[in-house]
């Protein structure tokens, strides 16, 4: 169970943050009504309830701050079906994994916490959430919190930095306001 509260602490301690480039918000005006619709998600949700004991249990794998190759990614790519087809938000923070010509995102990774995918051990693979873009906006700053509404859908999408059991239907990407 220390492994869940401390690979977050760990891997924000291990970062730095580099200097401000100007770089705002993803800028959305969503509806009060539609906010409030959404059902705000704990990541730990949409594991599956054997995972999730095994995840309290601290059966994963031991962190490696050594050599330069990111560990492999465990978990499974199961999901929850009652987190499914619905209107949710879930907080948290932008891999990006694509963009369009002009240099605005189009594709990225949603993950729990900072630096996930990109030091250690990506989150499991229903711990991620893959999204497109039906248009491209600004680059997002990485190091900054967002929520991320729409309907969550089981699909598995393998990618470099980690596979994803989740993608999103209708995506709004907006900053994170607790």
């Amino acid at each position: 169970m220390r492994t869940v509260f401390l690979l977050p602490l760990m891997l924000l301690a291990a970062c730095q943050r580099p200097v401000d480039t100007g770089v705002t918000a993803v800028p959305q005006d969503a509806p009060a009504a539609v906010v409030a619709a959404e059902q705000e998600l704990d990541w730990l949700q949409m594991l599956p309830p054997d995972e999730l004991a095994a995840l309290e249990r601290g059966d994963g794998p031991e962190v490696q701050h050594s050599g330069n190759r990111r560990m492999a990614q465990f978990g499974t790519f199961r999901t929850v079906d009652a987190v499914l087809q619905r209107p949710v938000r879930l907080p948290g923070y932008v891999v990006p994994l694509g963009t369009a010509a002009d240099g605005r995102l189009s594709e990225f990774l949603f993950v729990p916490y900072y630096g996930a995918c990109i030091h250690v051990p990506p989150p499991p693979p229903n711990q991620i959430v893959h999204v497109r873009l039906p248009e491209p906006i600004a680059m997002p700053d990485m190091y900054a919190p967002y929520f991320l509404a729409g309907h969550l859908q089981a699909e598995r999408v393998d990618d470099d930095l980690g596979g994803s059991a989740y993608s999103m239907r209708e995506p709004t990407l907006r900053p994170y306001e607790p």
